[in-house]
């Protein structure tokens, strides 16, 4: 009998993975997407207490009733949360559709800057052409 061979550990890196190379840096100036079931807006009492930051997943609620989108991603940045993205990604036509950004603080140019590169940044990861309203823009104010 022969014996089993050992696992060869090698580097790799999944497409979307970020490089450990980012741990322990400052997140000042940072822009993020976040999941609607990340912890961080999980209990929306504590993210109100805590944030100042009103987020509910408006998935189950009727579309007239929803104020950010049927799966709205709150918006990180450095370490405030600012503002949801209501988009979909419309895999049958090749298009991450944003149909708004709604800002919870009024946004700067650089904020902007920060938040649009995240947003390329998951429709190049989810291989989607990219569709952004006219509106978009109006988040910034300068």
């Amino acid at each position: 009998m022969r014996p089993a061979s050992r696992p060869r550990l090698t580097a790799s890196r999944a497409r979307g993975e970020s490089s450990p190379c980012h741990l322990g840096q400052p997140f000042s100036g940072r822009a993020s997407l976040l999941s609607p079931f990340d912890r961080l807006v999980h209990d929306r009492k504590r993210t109100i207490e805590l944030f100042e930051f009103d987020y509910q997943l408006e998935m189950y609620k009727p579309a007239a009733k929803r104020r950010w989108g049927y799966f709205a991603l709150p918006i990180l940045y450095g370490d405030r949360l600012v503002g949801k993205l209501d988009a979909t990604a419309d895999r049958n036509a090749g298009v991450l559709r944003v149909n708004a950004i709604h800002p919870d603080v009024t946004f700067t140019k650089t904020m902007t800057t920060a938040v649009h590169r995240e947003i390329r940044d998951l429709a190049h990861w989810l291989e989607l052409d990219l569709t952004l309203p006219v509106t978009a823009s109006a988040a910034s104010t300068g």
